[in-house]
């Protein structure tokens, strides 16, 4: 499966909703304490956690749920139903969500995807995660390094081995980290954070955003590549909305300083990590519909 791929796979998987197959889309971006979609997504989370409370009969005043509960035969780990309403949610993740929020009458197959536009997303650490398969929680490691989310530079600093440093080493499943500010060509030089939780920009890089190389052909004899990226940005998509989609950055200049390869985005810069082992998606469970 291929990171464009990926994106198609947030666009359309079905969901097991009221003892139905329904088709599911996730299209929408979702940062965890940024924005409406963030502020729904805490309020749904709230309306599903009191549901769940009430159908596995605990007891009153209860306001949180156990890491892992079952739920007709099947169990559940609460800090996944964290993730989908935080931005960090699998597929797989969200179809336990949306099925257990069927069973506690907060949506149905008629009310799916208005839910979903309404209270889901996914941001971009999280779709990144995802598909390279890092920090899903399970029944036996319900918090896993990773469970709640990955920042960009976080990924920067994972495999320095794996840096990209001459253009004909970029490869699709690259991560693609964005950066700003890069001073003395050096992203690993940090901006500080001020008291007021902005970045003084004088004194090092932010690495803001972060997608995935998802197509990418070197101009032999050039400079030159063009690049498509697969991200989830909060920029308006094809989808309709504003999550995962795959950008086409045309035909780019690759430039090459303090031995990495970056490309320019606007004023940002792009540079590039690689991952050594091949990416491990976490995927839909297979509804027919």
């Amino acid at each position: 499966m291929s990171a464009s791929d990926y994106v198609d796979t947030y666009l359309y998987f079905y969901s097991w909703v009221n003892d139905t197959f329904a088709a599911t889309r996730v299209r929408n971006y979702l940062q965890s304490g940024k924005g409406t979609q963030s502020t729904n997504a805490t309020q749904a989370l709230s309306k599903l956690t009191s549901g769940l409370v009430k159908l596995l009969g605990l007891p009153k005043g209860t306001w949180a749920l156990p890491e892992t509960f079952d739920v007709q035969g099947d169990s559940y780990v609460t800090n996944s139903l964290k993730r989908v309403y935080s931005g960090k949610g699998a597929p797989d993740e969200i179809q336990d969500a949306l099925w257990l929020a069927s069973l506690c009458g907060l949506v149905d197959g008629s009310s799916l995807n208005t839910y979903a536009d309404k209270n889901l997303g996914i941001d971009c650490g999280g779709f990144v995660a995802n598909y390279w398969g890092l920090g899903h929680p399970t029944l036996s490691s319900y918090n896993p390094p990773g469970a709640t989310g990955f920042l960009p530079r976080t990924f920067w600093g994972m495999f320095p081995n794996l840096r990209r440093r001459r253009p004909s080493e970029i490869r699709v499943d690259d991560a693609a980290i964005f950066f700003c500010d890069v001073k003395f060509n050096n992203p690993d030089v940090v901006a500080k954070k001020k008291s007021d939780g902005t970045y003084d920009t004088t004194s090092g890089s932010q690495a803001f955003h972060i997608g995935l190389v998802s197509d990418v052909s070197v101009a032999a004899g050039t400079n030159m590549v063009t690049l498509e990226i697969a991200e989830s940005s909060g920029a308006q998509a094809s989808s309709g909305g504003n999550g995962v989609n795959v950008r086409s950055l045309g035909q780019v200049k690759v430039s090459v300083a303090n031995n990495l390869v970056y490309c320019p985005d606007g004023a940002n810069r792009i540079y590039f990590i690689g991952r050594p082992s091949p990416p491990q998606p976490y995927m839909p469970y297979s509804y027919c519909a």
